[in-house]
């Protein structure tokens, strides 16, 4: 199955809090890594951990939608919220089913994602 399909799946699965299609899309010994720029970063490992830190995260940005984008070359999912800002996204890797996750939070990491905001014109 080609990569970006697995982010497709991976998003409508989410979009419509199917947990058998969420379950389906990932590896029974998926691998996700939470960046949060913190000491809320941490790693989960299996199905049911990873579903719940992805929901866990995705429950703090309720306003957020994700949506199928590139992370490093890679197809992902980046969560943006309403005013258009990027809160998070989500690197994908696997085969058949998705083996890993990168999911990166840090706002400093993040700044590529989101349009530089105009600070004024006495401010470069």
């Amino acid at each position: 199955m080609p990569p970006d399909d697995l982010a497709a799946r991976l998003l409508a699965a989410l979009e419509h809090g199917d947990e058998l299609a969420l379950a389906g899309v990932l590896h029974r010994d998926v691998r996700l890594v939470v960046d949060a720029g913190d000491e809320a970063g941490r790693e989960a490992r299996g199905r049911v951990r990873v579903i719940r830190v992805l929901r866990a995260h995705f429950a703090m940005h309720p306003d957020a939608s994700p949506r199928t984008v590139h992370v490093n070359g890679r197809p992902g999912l980046a969560l943006r919220s309403l005013s258009g800002e990027v809160v998070a996204v989500l690197g994908v890797d696997g085969g058949a089913t998705i083996e890993a996750l990168w999911l990166s939070a840090a706002p400093m990491k993040l700044a590529r994602w989101n349009p530089r905001r105009n600070l004024g014109p006495d401010v470069e």
